[in-house]
């Protein structure tokens, strides 16, 4: 028996309507429905149902990438067992499930949730003797020592994730919400790269997917991540802490195709908040950046083994 069979309970909704065929899955699909270190608007634990549900009820094809969704291999295995209120026993089961899935030679892909349990998975694929480098799409820095006095809040993430990870190289895209402490921490760190939505003023999304390109180029691995308020209110208004001045999925869709590839070993889309969304189109839109990364990450595998 192992962790699977103990932290992940089985769901009827399938993500794409898809339960895939474990056997020959490529990517591991995990709901993880955890909200409590949530210090704003809470209920990302319902973001795996919601998801999952909207992800049935889109076209199957890539928006800026060739594919379908059906032709990649992938399993959804259910949603890991959270403890509420438990954050350091929650992001321990992500992270022995994550490994597990690692282990056995599959991407762990996360549908969160909060955005505390990437650090799990982080934690998980370092125990599979992974160390990738970290592309971020997020309002938000995330590196704080600690929020109201917890070291394991969703804004302390990234500042957990490189303490596990060392010196790794991190590119964020879409950032625009931060205190002092953070900016100077990204400031004084050369591997650190952010570009906000005010540089799509001067620069295209070609010229910022060059320039992450760039500093990611070196890198063996890659894990990537989601947080939902990357993209403007007015397009994602259910997610945790909206931010205001936020891209658009006719930015962000075509940077993660362009983006995403055979080096992906994790990934995750996290803050779906469903309480807090107008006709579900956070759900929606979150379902479909899903579908785009996994149509990318499996068209990258593809071609390496051509």
């Amino acid at each position: 028996m192992g962790y699977m069979d103990l932290y992940v309970v089985r769901r009827p909704l399938a993500f794409a309507g898809i339960e895939g065929d474990k056997g020959r899955a490529l990517f591991s699909i995990i709901g993880v429905p955890f909200d409590s270190t949530s210090t704003h608007r809470t209920g990302q634990r319902y973001g795996p149902l919601f998801v999952r549900e909207a992800s049935m009820n889109i076209e199957s094809n890539g928006y800026s990438v060739e594919g379908f969704i059906e032709d990649v291999p992938f399993y959804d295995e259910g949603d890991v067992s959270v403890v509420h209120g438990n954050a350091s026993v929650t992001i321990d089961r992500v992270s022995k499930v994550a490994a597990e899935i690692a282990g056995g030679g599959r991407v762990p892909v996360i549908i969160g949730g909060e955005h505390i349990v990437t650090l799990g998975v982080i934690r998980g694929l370092k125990a599979s003797g992974l160390r990738p480098c970290v592309l971020v799409f997020d309002a938000h820095f995330d590196l704080r020592l600690d929020y109201l006095s917890n070291p394991l809040s969703h804004a302390c993430t990234m500042r957990r994730v490189l303490e596990e990870l060392g010196n790794v190289r991190v590119a964020y895209v879409g950032v625009r919400g931060f205190d002092r402490e953070e900016l100077s921490f990204v400031n004084g760190n050369p591997n650190i790269v952010y570009f906000t939505p005010r540089s799509l003023k001067s620069l295209e999304v070609a010229d910022i997917v060059s320039k992450v390109e760039k500093l990611l180029s070196e890198c063996m691995e890659l894990y990537v991540t989601i947080d939902m308020d990357v993209y403007d209110p007015a397009y994602a208004p259910g997610v945790g802490n909206p931010e205001p001045g936020g891209l658009s999925s006719r930015e962000v869709l075509p940077m993660l195709a362009a983006l995403v590839d055979e080096r992906v070993v994790g990934l995750d889309v996290v803050e779906v908040t469903p309480q807090y969304d107008v006709g579900g189109i956070t759900s929606m839109l979150a379902a479909k950046t899903l579908q785009e990364i996994l149509i990318a990450a499996f068209k990258g595998r593809k071609a390496r083994r051509l």
